[in-house]
């Protein structure tokens, strides 16, 4: 794969991050937030519990949202393969909570998540890409 590609996949990973977590940055976007996916999941008859929030959730949805949101402007502004490989690992965690928070009983709605975690993670882990990318990343 080109460098070039390759950068463009890190940024189009950025994007997708600021467009699904923005919600969470904020206590009053989450609420938003989980009340509409609350609401889609009942609609389409998905499997498992979608719990009442507390104070407690919505702070470490904050917590998550603020952290990613961050992250993903480091990506946009400076993409480069170190900061691709990271991002990948990350998602591969991710998706391993989003799993087992299924299997333990939360929503299925949470694997729609996991799997453009899971396309993330493989597009940006998988490839093999020149060493020259290391030291460039243009914007």
């Amino acid at each position: 794969m080109t460098s070039d590609r390759y950068l463009k996949i890190v940024r189009a990973s950025a994007w997708y991050d600021l467009l699904v977590t923005w919600p969470f940055a904020t206590p009053w976007t989450f609420v938003w937030l989980y009340g509409n996916l609350t609401t889609l999941a009942q609609t389409l008859g998905l499997p498992g519990t979608v719990h009442p929030l507390d104070a407690t959730h919505i702070l470490f949805a904050n917590l998550l949202g603020s952290v990613v949101l961050v992250w993903s402007l480091a990506r946009l502004l400076n993409p480069s393969l170190r900061l691709g490989r990271l991002d990948g690992m990350a998602r591969v965690l991710f998706a391993l909570w989003q799993v087992n928070a299924f299997l333990a009983g939360a929503n299925a709605i949470v694997l729609g998540f996991t799997a453009f975690e899971l396309i993330f993670a493989v597009l940006q882990f998988w490839p093999k890409v020149g060493r020259k990318l290391e030291t460039t990343s243009p914007n």
